[in-house]
């Protein structure tokens, strides 16, 4: 009995020690624009920590532990995209930044729809192979939004950018017909609810 109270005291003091070990976590910046970066915030929520950022170099943070976090970062020229690992660890521990140009803005119907590709303008985006394709011309004839449809979203960036996308054009409908065009909608685009 004493060796089975020794042993589970050890695991114990191990576990704890493990919970409260610091975690170095490393910021890498990627920036798909040709604009030149001046300045941004770091922030680190739990923490209520802003950490002045003057270039793009990759830098290490300390945290106090392995756990869940919430990052952000603010540029004024550009449009941020953060991506990390729902729980820290010392070995999930890369946050990574990718830099975007400020949206786009293309006026359509007296309601602005934003988007970073002017093609795709006034369509619902779907992804992913189709192979019923969707029959659109009712609903396009009678709102005047169509569907695009582009391949299987696999990166969580361009998942963020289709959802943004098809709220805003959802957004436009409702306030242009109220909620009529739900129920003519043939399919239901990435990121928005079926009804």
């Amino acid at each position: 009995m004493k060796k089975i109270l020794l042993a589970l005291f050890f695991l114990f003091s191990i576990a704890v020690e493990a919970e409260t070990k610091e975690i170095i976590a490393e910021v890498v910046f990627e920036n798909a624009t040709d604009v030149a970066f001046s300045s941004g915030t770091f922030f680190i929520t739990e923490l209520d920590e802003e950490i002045e950022i003057t270039s793009l170099e990759n830098f290490k943070i300390t945290l106090p532990k392995k756990g869940k976090y919430q990052f952000d970062f603010y540029a004024e020229e550009f449009v941020s995209y953060i991506l990390y690992p729902s729980k820290i660890t010392s070995r999930k521990n890369i946050i990574r930044i990718r830099l975007e140009s400020k949206i786009k803005s293309n006026a359509v119907s007296g309601f602005n729809i934003y988007t970073n590709n002017p093609d795709i303008g006034m369509n619902f985006v779907y992804n992913g192979i189709n192979n019923k394709p969707i029959d659109f011309t009712r609903f396009t004839k009678e709102y005047g939004v169509g569907m695009i449809s582009k391949n299987c979203v696999v990166d969580p960036l361009m998942m963020k950018y289709v959802t943004a996308h098809n709220q805003k054009v959802a957004a436009y409908l409702t306030a242009k017909f109220g909620v009529t065009w739900k129920d003519d909608l043939p399919a239901t685009p990435f990121g928005l609810q079926k009804q």
